[in-house]
């Protein structure tokens, strides 16, 4: 069974997350993407529409909410020196979205290439990592309207002199993540594949791995030129002590469209999902900047306007909060 998050009185703007191996089918499905169709601990059977999407139940039925999230990730998701908790921008809202409609969160480390499976094949409720609202995931899973935003962007080593701009970038090797919108097999269609590869330069030899932390530490090693994401989750690292003294995000790179993070889950829940929709509208006007700048406190103290470069207009919000939960299918 999944360990109980901690009392909300304890954790503050923290979230327990389980460190524990996967011992469980449930912990497979999360931890390495072997999926179950096994339920959560006390919840009886659920009825699909026969492609997997739920009918008939409510999520927030359960007193506890299995959640998918990057454990590890600066900035998002981050062990605490203090305790064994982890602390950060999408730790914090998995807590206010818990506290606000009243359920536990169990939470549980997932890779991005998986994100998709823990949800079909029922493992995991909702996800919250980095999870970019795509027309192919959408095809797939439900997502709520967004939380954050960013365009995505370069890091380099520090002593990197020799890209500063995209054109420096063709040539080199670069890393991504499997599963993340810099692998080709994100998309479904042969034009959208190759617009991804060639988004770099059409001479980038790009190779992929299950995680940032993964390309990072390889870049430390000179094993690649630069890693290639989103640029909120590179200046997470840029930021973060372990690696802050040996790379950097090249300010004058900006790659691709811009990239909106939302909630996901399964579908055959548009009533939860637009209760997950208020809450992030309430997290949004409340407490949105005070989480951004306890957790991305390089991007606060450099840029004087971060807000309109990563938290989401009202305009953006409802734009895609109406085509959220099912809506644009």
């Amino acid at each position: 069974m999944p360990r109980r998050v901690p009392s909300a009185a304890r954790r503050a703007s923290r979230v327990r997350l389980v460190t524990a191996a996967c011992l469980s089918a449930l912990a497979l499905a999360a931890c390495s993407g072997g999926g179950t169709e096994e339920r959560a601990a006390g919840e009886g059977p659920t009825r699909t529409d026969g492609k997997g999407a739920d009918t008939g139940k409510s999520l927030f039925d359960k007193k506890t909410l299995n959640v998918a999230v990057k454990k590890g990730q600066p900035g998002f998701s981050t062990r605490s020196e203090e305790e064994d908790d982890f602390a950060g921008f999408e730790a914090q809202l998995v807590q206010f979205l818990s506290t606000d409609l009243h359920f536990k969160a169990a939470d549980w480390d997932v890779q991005s290439r998986n994100r998709e499976k823990v949800l079909t094949e029922r493992s995991m409720d909702l996800v919250v990592a980095t999870y970019s609202i795509t027309a192919p995931r959408d095809r797939e899973v439900d997502f709520t309207a967004p939380y954050l935003k960013t365009y995505q962007g370069v890091l380099v080593r520090k002593k990197e002199n020799g890209i500063k701009r995209l054109a420096d970038v063709d040539g080199k090797r670069v890393c991504s993540v499997r599963g993340s919108t810099g692998d080709p097999e994100s998309e479904r269609d042969a034009k959208a594949k190759k617009a991804v590869r060639d988004a770099l330069g059409p001479n980038v030899v790009a190779e992929l791995r299950n995680s940032y932390k993964s390309c990072v530490k390889e870049l430390t090693r000179g094993n690649f030129s630069a890693v290639w994401t989103d640029k909120i989750i590179l200046e997470g690292f840029a930021q973060d002590p372990r690696y802050h003294d040996d790379v950097k995000v090249v300010r004058n790179i900006t790659v691709k469209k811009k990239q909106f993070y939302g909630v996901g889950l399964r579908e055959g829940h548009e009533a939860d999902c637009r209760r997950l929709n208020d809450a992030l509208k309430r997290f949004l006007d409340t407490q949105w900047a005070l989480a951004f700048r306890a957790h991305f406190p390089s991007i606060t103290e450099r840029v004087a306007g971060y807000e309109q470069q990563y938290k989401p207009t009202d305009d953006e919000f409802e734009a895609l909060a109406k085509t959220s939960c099912g809506a644009g299918e």
